[in-house]
């Protein structure tokens, strides 16, 4: 696998169960040690002696938020890791605040983190890693198990931190959320990169994802069946929302109508 990622980039990853996207995203943290090859870092080979520098600007968010949380508060679990860090008490304060009100976890310092609901866990897990500042975040299955509600918080916050300048990696099996979210999408089969590029170009593979027991977007089908029978002038434009799909169809309705092009 030869893969290059930029900063800023928000990437989803996608491929079927142990086809080695878990593996992927702990060879980037640093967890794992490739047995061939290397990983580079901001242009540094990433060895044993800099493999911490790795783990710090690469953070992970596990799918099983239980795996990730330790600690007997909400409050000592987002400050272990910036603690780790030998940083002062001002600026582990100052971080566990921000992570908190990141993810609207404010009210919940005390509360014993192992007994909050499923997307407030998931939650938690996220403000550790925001706590430790990383410049890359990396979600194995973030919306896995979450209720509607809590997947929307989840994508809002995915947003956010794009917004403030990181790079996202998210592996999931949602090509809904993947379609509209990401603006590159890598698939991953039995350990190798089967396809790199926007989500319209590596969904239009039909036989890459069957392949890869992916199924096409819906939104992607219905723009392919509306150009199909001229009723989507704007082709090629691949809307990701419906909001912007209804914006494309009342557009082309504006500019041309049943008796051809309007006139004056």
């Amino acid at each position: 696998m030869d893969l290059t990622i930029r900063a800023g980039e928000r990437i989803a990853v996608l491929g079927p169960n142990g086809a080695g996207k878990s593996t992927l995203f702990l060879l980037i943290n640093g967890v794992l040690r490739p047995s061939r090859g290397s990983i580079y870092y901001k242009g540094r080979r990433m060895d044993q002696k800099n493999s911490n520098e790795l783990r710090r600007s690469v953070g992970i968010i596990f799918q099983d938020a239980d795996s990730q949380i330790i600690a007997p508060s909400v409050r000592e679990e987002i400050s272990f890791g910036p603690m780790n860090l030998k940083l002062s008490r001002a600026v582990v304060e100052e971080r566990v605040a921000h992570a908190i009100a990141s993810v609207n976890l404010q009210g919940f310092e005390e509360r014993p983190p192992h007994y909050l609901s499923g997307g407030e866990k998931k939650r938690v897990s996220i403000a550790d890693i925001i706590a430790m500042k990383p410049d890359v975040f990396l979600f194995d299955e973030p919306m896995a198990c979450l209720d509607p509600a809590h997947a929307r918080r989840v994508e809002t916050l995915l947003e956010d931190l794009i917004g403030q300048g990181n790079t996202l990696l998210v592996s999931t099996d949602d090509v809904e959320f993947s379609y509209r979210w990401a603006r590159r999408i890598l698939i991953v089969q039995e350990g190798s990169l089967t396809a790199d590029g926007t989500p319209p170009a590596v969904f239009a593979q039909e036989a890459l994802c069957r392949d890869a027991n992916l199924s096409c977007p819906v939104l992607l089908r219905i723009e392919k069946m509306l150009e199909s029978r001229d009723l989507l002038r704007a082709k090629g434009r691949n809307p990701r929302t419906v909001e912007e799909l209804e914006l494309l169809l009342k557009q082309g309705n504006d500019c041309v109508g049943p008796a051809g092009p309007a006139q004056g």
